[in-house]
């Protein structure tokens, strides 16, 4: 009995003397690399949650798109509200609705175009005017569609809303 204990302390001893494990500094984990984050693709259309994310060149960006548009929209809040679309892909919006603009983006379809604006709201939750533009004979541009919102259960886009705009002479 007397040598159970005089072995159990000799172990013990032994692990109190051995150094602590070694922790990575603060330094070394933020240094260390990290597994590539990215938006999930198909979200309101292929539009990142980020948009320094994406890559996208000045040919969807078309110039005749640039500039300022009058929203109506049925979603509470936002109800009249206004957007400038700019060439590099960023954009202002009425910050009396909504947070900040992200990032728009268009792909030709037909005669007109198919337009994604991402906007933030107060919340920094992002909100998607997924629709089309075409011309039309009594105010210019015109674009309607979809206003899309992220699931609170699944996080998928649902519709939220729908809008319509008309772009400012």
């Amino acid at each position: 009995m007397l040598l159970a204990r005089v072995a159990l302390c000799c172990v013990a001893s032994a692990a109190a003397l051995q150094p602590p494990l070694a922790r990575p500094t603060r330094a070394a984990r933020c240094a260390a690399p990290r597994a590539a984050v990215s938006s999930p693709p198909n979200r309101f259309g292929g539009t990142p949650l980020r948009p320094e994310d994406e890559e996208v060149d000045d040919s969807v960006r078309p110039l005749e798109l640039q500039g300022g548009w009058e929203v109506r929209c049925t979603r509470s809040g936002l109800e009249q509200t206004w957007f400038e679309l700019f060439e590099d892909g960023s954009l202002d919006i009425s910050r009396t609705c909504l947070g900040r603009g992200r990032v728009w983006r268009a792909e030709p379809r037909g005669k007109g175009w198919d337009m994604i604006v991402t906007v933030e709201d107060k919340l920094k939750s992002p909100l998607s005017f997924d629709g089309r533009v075409r011309q039309d004979e009594f105010t210019g541009l015109s674009y309607t569609g979809s206003l899309m919102a992220p699931s609170k259960k699944t996080g998928k886009p649902i519709e939220v809303g729908e809008f319509r705009a008309w772009k400012m002479r």
